[in-house]
């Protein structure tokens, strides 16, 4: 039986490559996963230990910063060439010659490192100029440079903690990064952006042959100190550790995703192949070969097309490593550098196992249910799959099962917002389709295919077609229906995120701006507050309406009937609050009640002070205030958790500068123009930081696009898969139906109907994929977005009609272009010849 194996292979190559296909192609994503993982990995090890080439030790503090004492000493130490301070965090304002504050779009503050004591101990890549090498000398990030249309030799102000002005040249231009906007030298650092009392290092990386012991030593076991390959391996290990891991380990496990979609397709492919070699297994049955040995000549010419599948998956693969290698250079630019694709072991034998084992999985049940045929019976069939085998009731007992389970799943996953229930949900209802596949499908495609009766005898015929076959129907639409579903759930899920975001914006935030002081705090303040004379130049722009000046403080114990708490209390004139805040966002109360003697209240803050509703007491400093309202929002607010009349405010703490502003655009103005009104009232004012809420609006919409187009290019992978499982499942539908085909062409039906009726068929089967994948998907989807952001109570479910329906259209086209091939074939195959060969 091998040999007659073996002799298949050879004759029908044709055949069993496109039996491979749908497999070849998960490989293909499961092997780049791999392979881009490799690359990306590998080049990040490669960046982060050039940082540390140069390092002969790092040495962290242990309890108290680093100082400059410690520097000298490791100066003075044998071996030491260079001691480089490092800071975990700092921030610098600068100005330019005209006047104005450098600021970055939608960053507060600039972040402002060390800059280099020596060329080879930096991590910024120089792009132009050189680094500083003397007092009064920094180098800016790229992004800062471009925003100010700085150059080398280029003169600019530093602000000192006190706000003094200190004189500076741009000596350089470095590539960004997250810390990379402004650097100066220690010195410089320490006594310019540094607190007297906040003073020192973070770390200190010494260059030279010194060894890490002497370091240790030399720092009097202040510090842990490591070696600089120690410290490469660290460092590697922070990047792989964080966001680059999840994204990485993201991709691969949607490539799993389009195996396990291959594995339905490669499924439904063998049965029907088997089906069609009845007549051939019956014949070598009858001379002698047993149900065994037939069982094992599937299951070899199975390993063997996992074996093609895998060769040709692996090297597609290579080459789609190389394009996304390629397009993250474009899009990353320099964060690219380094990044090559080269032969990953751990890809080749991946694609090894999962394209034989995926086949011979597929291929077991169908090469068992073909050794059960009897011989005579199976030669007495004429050609076409018989399907007079009901449903078995255990098949439908078994989805129904299934179903029930994976729909408990998932509404467990929603109840107690926990992700991994809700996937696991997922499979089981994806098995629950494949075993209901057939049962539902028939009346299903009946109601479906209606639209398709009105283009005449090819859409009756089309629509009849999927009816009375239900399991050749269920084959064909299973994998597509799950790539849908996928797409499904990532559309309701991503719709629901924007929507909740967007109403946190609008609710939290009624504002359209919020001006707000990164300044330190002085003369022991709480918080830094704004100019005086802000609000009132503010006033002057005719593009804004009145600002409204917010004076805030945290208070340790608000204490009302039920509960205390310890939250930030704020200050607003009680006109413009009821102005400008809604009546709609009050849950109780009525906002007109505000005034002297009562306070506003978010609901969040209301549920830790006991529930405390409109109308209760609360004692703030030992003064007694009637809650007025209790508002939606929550310690985002704008207002506060806990909000005062200026006046009772003021009688509490004292007269003080305001330590926010919120500020409206006119009626008529646009957000866009009224910012530009507030960038050129603040234009020389340091430390004022602008939250755009429109802006906030439209950057998450914008992100979350960019998450859905992601998604997409990850669930795109199966959607692949399915479709070239549709088109194959469909070849060989047609195949297998031959002398159907050839009777209907016999009876009148012409070449252009016959067309008609295959391409039909196609776009019925598709658009039922799509909508059992829509309705699936919407469920699941509802299910997986409380699952993973049901833990804010806020969360609004939205489903997307209009992309469902898009996804509808699409389906339908999808069918259709799968449909072509086999159509085509089969309309200018003469009756005769269909009929001879059948």
């Amino acid at each position: 039986m091998l040999r007659v194996a073996l002799s298949r292979v050879r004759h029908q190559f044709g055949s069993l490559l496109l039996l491979s296909l749908a497999v070849a192609a998960a490989v293909a994503f499961l092997a780049s996963a791999f392979t881009l993982g490799d690359a990306i990995r590998a080049a990040v090890y490669r960046a982060t230990a050039a940082e540390a080439e140069h390092v002969a030790a790092h040495a962290t503090p242990l309890e108290q910063p680093l100082t400059d004492d410690d520097v000298r000493t490791l100066a003075a130490v044998p071996g030491v060439d260079a001691v480089q301070p490092r800071v975990d965090f700092g921030t610098a304002t600068l100005v330019g010659q005209d006047g104005q504050v450098a600021r970055l779009p939608g960053v507060p503050a600039l972040a402002a490192f060390v800059a280099p004591v020596a060329p080879e101990l930096t991590d910024h890549e120089l792009l132009r100029g050189r680094f500083p090498a003397a007092a009064g000398e920094l180098i800016v990030g790229d992004n800062l440079a471009k925003a100010q249309k700085w150059q080398p030799g280029d003169r600019v102000t530093v602000l000192d903690t006190d706000r003094g002005r200190h004189a500076f040249t741009v000596t350089g231009v470095v590539e960004q990064t997250v810390d990379g906007d402004v650097g100066l030298l220690p010195a410089d650092f320490r006594t310019l952006l540094q607190a007297p009392d906040q003073r020192g290092w973070s770390a200190l990386d010494v260059a030279g042959s010194v060894t890490p012991d002497a370091v240790a030593t030399a720092l009097g076991g202040r510090a842990a100190v490591i070696s600089g390959a120690d410290y490469a391996d660290q460092l590697a290990s922070d990047v792989l550790g964080g966001m680059i891991t999840v994204v990485i380990r993201g991709v691969q496990l949607f490539a799993w995703v389009a195996v396990a979609v291959a594995l339905a397709v490669a499924y439904n492919t063998f049965g029907i192949v088997l089906a069609q070699r009845r007549r051939e297994v019956a014949l070598v049955r009858c001379v002698g070969a047993g149900r065994g040995q037939v069982f094992r000549a599937v299951i070899v010419e199975a390993a063997l097309v996992g074996v093609l599948a895998a060769v040709l998956g692996y090297v597609a693969g290579q080459g789609l490593a190389v394009l996304a290698a390629l397009g993250l250079g474009a899009v990353a630019g320099g964060a690219a550098d380094g990044l090559s694709v080269t032969f990953s072991p751990a890809a080749a034998v991946v694609a090894l196992l999962v394209g034989v084992v995926v086949s011979v999985l597929a291929a077991v049940l169908p090469a068992r249910t073909a050794t059960r045929v009897a011989p005579v019976r199976a030669l007495t069939d004429q050609g076409e799959l018989v399907e007079d085998r009901r449903i078995g009731w255990l098949r439908a007992a078994t989805g129904v099962l299934l179903l029930a389970a994976g729909g408990g799943l998932a509404w467990y996953a929603a109840d107690q917002h926990d992700v991994w229930p809700g996937i696991g949900g997922g499979f089981l209802v994806m098995l629950a389709l494949l075993s209901l596949g057939p049962v539902v499908v028939g009346p299903l495609v009946r109601i479906v295919g209606r639209p398709a009766q009105l283009v005449g005898a090819p859409g009756h015929l089309a629509a009849a077609n999927g009816g009375r076959h239900p399991r050749r129907t269920a084959a064909v639409t299973n994998a597509l229906t799950i790539g849908i579903g996928l797409v499904i759930v990532m559309l309701v899920g991503a719709a629901s995120l924007e929507r909740t975001a967007t109403a946190k914006l609008t609710g939290g935030y009624p504002a359209d701006f919020r001006l707000t002081s990164v300044a330190a705090p002085t003369d022991g303040a709480e918080s830094a507050t704004l100019p005086a004379g802000l609000a009132d130049q503010l006033r002057r722009a005719p593009e804004l309406e009145d600002p409204v000046p917010v004076r805030e403080r945290m208070v340790d114990g608000i204490v009302a009937p039920r509960g205390t708490l310890g939250t930030q209390v704020a200050a607003v004139d009680p006109g413009a609050l009821r102005a400008h805040l809604p009546e709609r966002f009050a849950e109780s109360g009525d906002l007109d009640d505000f005034g002297n003697g009562s306070v506003v209240v978010t609901a969040e803050a209301a549920k830790d002070l006991g529930d405390v509703t409109a109308g209760e007491i609360v004692r703030i400093e030992r003064a007694s205030f009637t809650v007025a309202a209790v508002v939606t929002g929550g310690f985002a607010s704008p207002y506060g958790a806990v909000t005062l009349s200026a006046a009772d405010f003021t009688r509490l703490y004292g007269a003080g500068d305001p330590t926010g502003i919120l500020v409206w655009a006119e009626s008529g103005v646009d957000a866009s123009t009224a910012r530009a009104a507030i960038d050129a009232t603040i234009a020389t004012l340091p430390d004022i930081n602008v939250d755009d809420v429109a802006e906030g609006r439209e950057e998450t919409a914008d992100t979350i696009d960019q998450l859905l187009a992601a998604g997409g290019l990850l669930v795109g992978m199966a959607i692949v898969v399915a479709v070239l499982g549709v088109m194959i499942t469909l070849t060989l539908s047609v195949l297998e139906r031959r002398r159907e085909l050839a009777m209907l062409r016999a009876l009148g039906l012409t070449r252009r109907q016959l067309y008609v009726t295959l391409t039909l068929e196609g776009a019925i089967m598709a658009l039922l994929a799509a909508v059992i994948g829509s309705v699936l998907g919407v469920a699941l989807g509802i299910a997986g977005s409380y699952a993973a952001f049901g833990a804010d109570s806020e969360l609004e479910i939205a489903v997307p009609i209009g992309r469902i329906a898009l996804v509808l259209v699409v389906a339908a086209l999808v069918g259709v272009a799968a449909a072509v091939p086999p159509a085509r074939r089969a309309s200018k195959t003469p009756p005769v010849a269909a009929l001879a060969t059948a």
